[in-house]
């Protein structure tokens, strides 16, 4: 589906962004800067907690989401310099990814809809699926059925799992041999079809021969 055309709900970006902060691989931190993208996050997660963000204190804030990260992401966050994020969060603003508004007279920072799909596009970027030394005998069986009014957001769907290398068993069956719970979660999120998609892990899958071939598995 065209990037262009999707405009997420503001709870969706705000469970995307959670997802998106656990996927990020490891980066290198130079001059102490927070890359875009990790800011952009920030904002979404902020929603998600519930927190305001603002403008012209952003380290408050920071603290918040740093105490209720994972010890990895603490450790991460505190190389960043409050100075440089604010720096950031004036380049978001000229680049009309984030939008700055008085609310009792404090400046809020919130996500525009160009940077909802900025978040969305780095999202997908991040999604990739780890494939283990060893399988582990079961197959990850992804069910959906999702209606004909909600057909982009079908094919949008389907069409990432095709990215991802699942295999098509039916016309709304793929399957996979590794563990991808988390990574299914986040397409839920992303294409909005989370109540009509099953996530099914099975050790018997009938006459699975060419299958564990087409995987070179087993």
């Amino acid at each position: 589906m065209p990037e262009e055309k999707i405009i997420p709900s503001d709870e969706r970006i705000a469970n995307l962004s959670l997802l998106l902060s656990k996927q990020f691989k490891k980066e290198e931190i130079h001059h102490r800067y927070a890359p875009i993208k990790k800011i952009l996050t920030i904002i979404g997660i902020a929603g998600a907690l519930g927190l305001t963000l603002l403008a012209p204190g952003i380290a408050p804030i920071t603290k918040q989401i740093i105490d209720s990260a994972t010890q990895k992401e603490k450790n991460e966050w505190k190389h960043y310099n409050p100075y440089f994020l604010k720096r950031a969060i004036k380049r978001l603003h000229k680049q009309k990814l984030v939008e700055v508004s008085k609310q009792n007279g404090k400046q809020i920072i919130t996500l525009t809809i160009s940077g909802k799909r900025r978040i969305l596009k780095y999202a997908l970027t991040e999604l990739a699926i780890e494939k283990p030394k060893h399988w582990d005998g079961h197959w990850r069986i992804i069910i959906y059925d999702v209606i004909d009014t909600q057909r982009k957001l079908r094919d949008s769907f389907r069409d990432n799992l095709k990215a991802l290398g699942f295999l098509q068993l039916q016309k709304s069956v793929w399957i996979y041999p590794y563990p991808c719970e988390e990574q299914i979660t986040f397409l839920r999120e992303y294409c909005g079809v989370g109540n009509e998609v099953l996530y099914i892990v099975s050790n018997t899958l009938e006459d699975d021969t060419p299958y564990r071939e087409y995987f070179g598995v087993g």
